[in-house]
């Protein structure tokens, strides 16, 4: 439990952080005013350790920061953070009793986890996220309620707070999935416009080649009457004839030339994109809270190793979230350029990370992805000449 926590620190949001201090400093006031006033009956005797006789009072006020500050993983690691919670508030009933606990924080802390077990697991997962959630709120309850209908209500409202949650993990799937869908649907009507463009272009170069066929070979056949012994007249008249067939083959090359250039006008002039924009590109997808940095030697590569990195890092981008802590790295090696694309993951990754990979197999190189949690990790190492 520890340990996912632990390797999920570095992702945690200010927002996490936030609720979690709320929570803390919430239950710290209570804790605060509790000790200052202690039961006048002395020591609770449902305690494991007799708090007055073994441990001060004091005590209880960082022990009572077991049950809140878990609520900082609430999104990176939830079933960690909710079981976590649930140790610290056994932890406290076992070491200072009920005496000192208060539901005012408990209560809330119980609801921020169903909802975001709700929210950020799925299947099973989220079923044991439900009951460890159901259990913190509980457990409160019978701690310093006993059997009250009020105290059980409040503890239920646990079960609300997590299908909220769930409303919201459906609502962010289809999401992901009408983006995943439209991304999909712009590149196939951007094929098929390409397709049509291909397809009009070589009927219009069949029909050129078929109208200079025929034109020549009738001015071939005029000319060679032309040439036969004949009168002055006869020979003045093929010659208007082969002047005629001329201007006219001359006319309808130049109309399908029109179209064709009329046709070049739809199709992007603009320079093929390199490593340059990728920072631009970037800030456009994912906001300018995205981190880009480049490690290295920058230095003019192949166009195509240049055009492919930018590809790649496009795909790998749709595979991510929209989030602030997307980053982008650029490494210029001695024979190499490599690409470490990181964030968070969407649920429909595996189209986006897939063209990545086989952009990279297109100039030999590799790519390898990973995932922890539900941060992704996408590396790609791109051959370069040493003097490329």
């Amino acid at each position: 439990m520890m340990e996912a926590m632990k390797a999920a620190t570095g992702r945690i949001g200010r927002r996490d952080v936030v609720i979690a201090v709320l929570l803390t400093a919430l239950g710290v006031l209570l804790m605060v005013s509790n000790v200052a006033d202690p039961p006048p009956h002395g020591p609770d005797e449902q305690s494991a350790v007799h708090i007055a006789n073994l441990l001060p009072y004091g005590f209880a006020i960082p022990l009572f920061l077991l049950v809140t500050v878990p609520v900082a993983w609430r999104r990176v690691a939830p079933l960690a953070a909710v079981g976590a919670a649930l140790v610290g508030l056994t932890l406290n009933e076992l070491l200072v009793g009920s005496e000192l606990i208060r539901c005012g924080v408990v209560f809330p802390t119980a609801y921020v986890f169903g909802f975001s077990t709700g929210a950020q697991l799925k299947g099973r997962e989220a079923l044991v996220g439900l009951g460890l959630s159901l259990a913190l709120g509980f457990g409160i309850e019978a701690i310093e309620f006993g059997v009250d209908p009020f105290a059980l209500l409040l503890a239920a409202m646990v079960a609300p707070m997590w299908g909220i949650g769930r409303l919201v993990q459906s609502r962010r799937s289809m999401s992901d999935e009408l983006q995943a869908r439209t991304v999909a649907l712009r590149e196939a009507r951007d094929e098929r416009a390409r397709l049509e463009v291909a397809s009009d272009r070589a009927r219009l170069s069949g029909e050129l080649d078929e109208l200079l066929q025929r034109r020549l070979a009738e001015l071939a056949r005029l000319a060679d009457e032309g040439a036969r012994p004949s009168d002055p007249q006869t020979q003045t008249a093929t010659l208007v004839d082969i002047e005629q067939e001329s201007r006219r083959t001359l006319e309808e090359m130049r109309d399908l030339v029109g179209v064709l250039r009329h046709d070049e006008r739809d199709v992007p002039t603009s320079p093929q994109p390199t490593l340059t924009h990728l920072e631009a590109m970037l800030v456009r997808a994912k906001g300018s809270d995205a981190r880009f940095s480049v490690q290295g030697s920058p230095r003019v590569l192949p166009i195509g190793v240049e055009l492919s990195a930018y590809r790649i890092v496009e795909h790998l981008l749709d595979a991510l979230e929209d989030a602030p802590d997307v980053e982008v790295r650029v490494a210029f090696r001695d024979d190499a350029l490599e690409l470490d694309v990181s964030g968070p993951a969407r649920r429909n990754s595996k189209a986006a990370i897939e063209r990545a990979r086989e952009r990279a197999r297109l100039q030999e190189g590799t790519l390898e992805a990973k995932t922890r949690g539900r941060r992704a990790e996408a590396v790609v190492m791109l051959p370069v000449l040493a003097g490329g």
